[in-house]
């Protein structure tokens, strides 16, 4: 387990520290950054893609993100 500190973004977000677990993020990981980094209805900011990422490197991090975003959307 890896802990990684995400922060920034457009909306200057404070950071935030995720439990990183073999480079997958779950469903309520992923809403939890959606929600700190923006949580506007149909602002297009780009919320926590635009993020600074401590502790792994930003495309492991992306890529985690987008899985976790294409599993919420199949389970809405």
């Amino acid at each position: 387990m890896t802990k990684v500190i995400v922060s920034g973004g457009f909306h200057n977000s404070d950071e935030i520290t995720i439990l990183f677990k073999n480079n997958r993020l779950s469903i309520g990981q992923y809403k939890r950054l959606e929600r700190h980094f923006c949580g506007i209805d149909g602002c297009v900011c780009g919320a926590v893609s635009r993020a600074d990422i401590e502790g792994i490197p930003h495309d492991i991090f992306m890529n985690a993100v987008e899985n976790a975003m294409y599993e919420a959307w199949n389970h809405s």
